[in-house]
């Protein structure tokens, strides 16, 4: 996106980064209509965080910023509902409502990240990545999934839009890390929210092993008794 375009709108329960992969079930009449006519004239539509319920249900502009979405593969069932798969690929900016029904189209404007070339990023980078790869191995463990990463990406769009990405957060704050206007607040607001969370999954890792070890004592007793 170069400049301000209309861009038809599908608010969701989930806050859509770029580069990142969402699957979607298509069944009500008017999302038929609008993924048809993407597909029809190849063009994008835009996810924002859907509102909560107001007495409508389209958006009412409290949340601006969302994500233009690429449809990448379809699959249409035999009920006429449609299975696709999109990618995120750029945040945008919603300037005005073009129209609400029977889905909303808003005029929009691109809203790329400021900052990507300052030299605080050097260091931002360097430490973002150290947590990120602490969160993911602890978050395997506390799972009991192997995560396997040996470092994260040196880019620093990537990096931030990964970890936005891969954080086990509420969506409020996931629409607050979208719509942060430059990269390095962006990759400070992550660096923050990584070390309150490792804190957390060290915790539940502790429960874990305490419980565990409680239970073993527990079949050892009763292995001898």
């Amino acid at each position: 996106m170069s400049e301000t375009l209309d861009l038809p709108l599908f608010p969701l329960n989930t806050v859509l980064f770029p580069g990142m992969a969402l699957p979607l079930h298509i069944f009500e009449e008017r999302y038929l209509s609008m993924v048809n006519e993407c597909l029809d004239q190849n063009r994008q539509f835009g996810v924002i965080l859907a509102e909560p319920k107001v007495g409508t249900e389209v958006p009412t502009g409290q949340h601006t910023i969302g994500t233009s979405a690429l449809i990448t593969h379809v699959d249409r069932l035999e009920d006429g509902h449609m299975d696709i798969v999109t990618a995120g690929l750029e945040r945008f900016r919603i300037l005005d409502w073009t129209r609400r029904e029977p889905y909303a189209v808003a005029r929009i404007e691109p809203f790329p990240l400021e900052g990507t070339q300052t030299q605080e990023l050097v260091d931002l980078v360097k430490a973002a990545s150290a947590y990120f790869v602490r969160y993911l191995r602890l978050a395997g463990d506390v799972l009991g999934t192997v995560i396997r990463i040996e470092s994260a990406p040196r880019d620093a769009s990537t990096l931030a839009y990964m970890m936005a990405i891969a954080l086990q957060i509420s969506n409020d704050e996931k629409q607050t890390l979208l719509s942060t206007p430059s990269l390095p607040t962006l990759l400070w607001r992550e660096a923050v929210i990584l070390s309150r969370e490792e804190v957390l999954l060290g915790q539940m890792k502790q429960v874990q092993e305490a419980n565990t070890g409680y239970v073993r004592g527990i079949s050892d007793y009763l292995s001898l008794n």
